[in-house]
């Protein structure tokens, strides 16, 4: 019984630390955005590349996206969201380079 508890316990151990390694970095996030084309939110860029760690944005600039995801450019301008960087002076200013993120499909 012992040695069925240990497995039990370990196999738990295994299967939840795969979950979390799984969720590390988080994967592209969409915002669909109408008029001016999506935007894709990469966390590579943002984690790999630029080696932020998770709470550096979550919870505090970023809710996780299980909760809620949606982002607006009002939000931008009130230095929250993507606004908290990118203004400039951090990251690149997204008044002027809307092209970076909004990706516009040719038709």
């Amino acid at each position: 019984m012992k040695r069925f508890l240990f497995w039990l316990l370990l196999g738990g151990i295994l299967a939840f630390s795969s979950f979390a390694l799984a969720r590390i970095g988080g994967g592209d996030i969409k915002y669909p955005v109408k008029r001016v084309g999506e935007v894709t939110f990469s966390h590579d860029t943002h984690v790999e590349a630029m080696g932020f760690n998770c709470t550096e944005c979550h919870p505090i600039i970023f809710i996780t996206k299980e909760e809620d995801k949606r982002v607006k450019m009002i939000h931008r301008r009130q230095s929250v969201s993507c606004g908290t960087c990118h203004d400039g002076k951090q990251a690149f200013d997204l008044r002027s380079n809307c092209y970076i993120c909004h990706n516009r499909e040719v038709k």
